[in-house]
């Protein structure tokens, strides 16, 4: 029986055509011997066979079954079997053809991507500079304290990357104990490393939790109770309207003023001695007002109503000297320290001392006052100063006028100048 095929005769050669798996398959068989055509295409189609299922078997063609010499190659399951070393032998010559009809393909390597410079990480003072880029309005004093709190950190901590500030807090208390901060102070400092903290958070120059949050030594309740003295209305009758005190009109006015200023206008120490005469204003309706122009806070810029007895030795000695003579210190931080220290002499020499009176107290015992006095709060926080921050004030609100605001706090003004017999 005659061996059928599936080659022809194209061109000057013969070619084996077929299909496997159901794609078709040519191979030029490189010769135009029948003879060689035919036992090389035998080879092609064994090795064929090998790797396909469901191809042409050699059993397929004119060749009996129990002739055949057979070894098994099934590189899906990794089965190798031969029977002897011939077949052995011809089984590796088989995996060798296998192996260039269906080459290995070459996998190039993909191009590496340049790798990116390792960005710094922002340290804390970076942060500050950045803090104080971004907010140029920030007060004066506050910049003093931010600078000399984040100095001090930075020379304790080695100028620490934003994620390292959190493993040195506690250690930076505590150091700030052993030399002899109270519990406010440090309060104070840790208070502006969780601010800076917080302001890095917003503006995605650190992620994660505030290293610097929640680690107030005092609580709330603490902390106004060891604030700054309220003066009671006795204490402010002993002190203010003293002789002793009358007679710093002439000694020292500059003082006895701003104190009476203080303690009926709440405005800050500071501030009132920045006044000038021309910070002195009427109004339209004849309302006697102070025009605060620079504060701690943008809610401490404001117009003040002052009662017209004081308005005028005011604006007398203002006109005359140009202002109340008290320096501000370089460091941003105001005038408190002169009016400081001739408030502490004069309690002094009432034999009132030591008692943690303050020129600030004034402020709080007036605002005490005004509660006492039924004065609404929309108008106390307008008054004093203070920042209110809800949707129906900002938004649908307009602020009263200095005529209405001194309508609504003027009574109580006069009470306080009469209660310390300011003439």
């Amino acid at each position: 029986m005659s061996l059928s095929l599936p080659i022809y005769f194209l061109g000057r050669t013969f070619v084996l055509h077929t299909r496997i798996n159901g794609h078709q398959f040519k191979r030029s068989l490189k010769t135009a011997d029948p003879l060689v055509a035919k036992l090389r295409a035998l080879e092609l189609l064994k090795a064929v066979h090998m790797i396909g299922r469901g191809g042409p078997k050699i059993t397929d063609f004119s060749f009996g079954a129990e002739a055949l010499r057979r070894y098994e190659v099934d590189l899906r399951q990794g089965i190798l079997k031969a029977d002897g070393p011939d077949d052995h032998a011809r089984m590796m010559q088989a995996i060798k053809a296998m192996a260039k009809l269906a080459p290995v393909p070459r996998v190039e390597p993909l191009p590496a991507e340049p790798v990116a410079e390792a960005k710094a990480e922002l340290t804390i003072e970076g942060l500050l500079e950045k803090f104080l880029a971004l907010k140029p309005k920030t007060s004066e004093g506050t910049v003093t304290d931010y600078k000399a709190t984040v100095k001090q950190f930075s020379d304790f901590a080695k100028n620490p990357a934003l994620s390292k500030v959190g493993d040195h807090v506690t250690g930076y208390m505590e150091w700030l104990a052993e030399r002899g901060n109270t519990e406010r102070t440090i309060d104070k400092k840790v208070g502006t490393l969780r601010a800076l903290m917080n302001f890095a958070k917003k503006q995605k120059y650190f992620s994660g939790e505030n290293p610097a949050a929640e680690r107030n030594l005092l609580t709330r309740k603490q902390k106004n109770a060891n604030g700054h003295k309220f003066y009671q209305l006795d204490e402010v009758k002993r002190i203010f309207g003293c002789e002793e005190f009358k007679a710093l009109a002439k000694t020292e006015p500059n003082f006895h003023l701003m104190a009476v200023a203080g303690l009926v206008t709440g405005v800050r120490v500071s501030a009132l001695a920045a006044l000038t005469a021309a910070d002195l204003k009427v109004s339209v309706d004849g309302v006697r007002y102070l025009r605060i122009r620079k504060d701690k806070t943008q809610a401490g810029i404001r117009n003040v109503p002052v009662p017209q007895s004081l308005f005028e030795k005011l604006e007398a000695y203002l006109k005359e000297h140009g202002g109340f003579g008290f320096s501000a210190r370089g460091d941003g931080k105001g005038a408190s320290d002169p009016v400081r220290k001739l408030l502490n002499e004069h309690l002094a020499r009432i034999g009132m001392a030591g008692q943690d009176f303050t020129f600030h107290g004034l402020r709080k015992t007036l605002n005490n006052f005004l509660v006492r006095e039924k004065v609404e709060f929309e108008a106390r926080c307008q008054f004093i100063g203070h920042e209110v921050d809800h949707v129906n004030l900002g938004v649908y609100a307009e602020p009263f006028s200095v005529e209405e605001l001194a309508e609504k706090v003027g009574p109580a003004q006069e009470k306080l100048l009469a209660l310390i017999g300011f003439m």
